[in-house]
């Protein structure tokens, strides 16, 4: 019998094992947003496609831009009416308005006078614009962003506290953008370590993970990044690329795991909004083909291999390395100290 791939990029049901007829039982459902900067524009057309085929999320996990997206849907309905919504946002986006470099800072940047070469104030601007809550924690349906502590050299996930400052810190690529102080705490991009937080998902029990990544693994860019903000995000991007194969190795037996097939990004500059129809649009067609051929067997879900041909027993791993923190909570530390 053949068994699907794992982790190869093209949207498929990333875990080994066979398929089994199961009752009509609705799984705890997360989608995981990667980090990408403007080419997470293609999450967009992946939320439509699982909207239209009626797949909603009971929690969302997201980082940097995903951390973006994942708030902007956490308070609207779960609709296409909503990705179309958000699709007109992406739309608007210019690359000076989330990275206005001037000279003062590329000089301040080169001589050591600051830490970053872009103000934050658009990213904030942006997310402030579009927020219908002022706490994480109101978010209607329950919003997690990750972001990465500078000071302690470890993985944060914030799943309250002040909104603006918690994405803004999720989004803050390091040496682009300024660190966010939260308590003692310097936190910046959660894709620094995860870009696609699936160990957070199944942490937070979930039983099936949609993972909408912002970029194809397996196909690099063709074309050499034509700035220095560019190449920084791309470096970036390749540090991390191998944690979502690992991710699903690991995790294969606790939840389902589906991979959203990323549109071919290969010559977009991160730093660019110009293609994010084009992005939308590609992602939106894959997507549909793919949850079209996976809606064909609705009674009928992939489980993992086990020894005795009975399901594997799914296991809530602790996040040994991670921490699960308040936004909150570091900010009552700051007040306090």
């Amino acid at each position: 019998m053949n068994h699907p791939r794992v982790g190869s990029g093209d949207g498929v049901l990333a875990q080994r094992g066979r398929i089994t007829a199961v009752g009509t039982h609705r799984p705890r459902t997360a989608f995981v947003l990667s980090g990408g900067a403007s080419l997470a524009a293609a999450q967009v057309g992946m939320l439509q496609a699982l909207y239209e085929h009626r797949i909603e999320p009971d929690l969302l996990v997201g980082t940097s831009a995903g951390a973006l997206n994942a708030a902007f849907i956490a308070s609207r309905p779960q609709t296409a009416a909503t990705a179309r919504m958000l699709a007109r946002i992406w739309g608007d986006l210019r690359r000076e308005d989330l990275f206005p470099v001037s000279m003062s800072a590329l000089i301040g940047g080169f001589c050591g006078r600051r830490d970053h070469l872009v103000p934050d104030r658009g990213l904030r601007a942006l997310t402030h614009r579009y927020l219908e809550f002022a706490d994480l924690a109101e978010a209607p349906i329950p919003l997690h962003v990750v972001a990465f502590d500078l000071n302690e050299g470890r993985e944060v996930l914030l799943s309250e506290g002040p909104a603006v400052d918690s994405i803004a810190a999720s989004a803050s690529i390091p040496g682009i953008y300024p660190a966010v102080a939260m308590g003692e705490r310097r936190l910046v991009d959660g894709g620094v370590v995860n870009n696609a937080p699936i160990s957070h998902a199944v942490a937070l029990g979930a039983e099936r993970i949609y993972v909408l990544p912002a970029q194809r693994r397996d196909r690099p860019s063709e074309r050499p990044a034509k700035t220095a903000l560019d190449a920084a995000i791309y470096g970036l991007g390749l540090l991390v690329t191998s944690r979502l194969e690992s991710d699903i190795a690991r995790y294969a037996g606790d939840a389902e795991i589906v991979v959203m097939p990323a549109p071919n990004s290969a010559g977009v500059q991160p730093t660019s909004f110009e293609h994010s129809g084009a992005l939308i649009a590609e992602a939106l067609a894959a997507g549909r083909r793919e949850l079209g051929a996976q809606s064909g067997h609705p009674h009928l879900r992939l489980v993992s291999d086990s020894r005795d041909g009975l399901p594997a027993q799914r296991r809530r791993r602790p996040l040994a390395a991670r921490e699960t923190v308040s936004a909150r909570a570091l900010y009552a530390q700051k007040k306090g100290s």
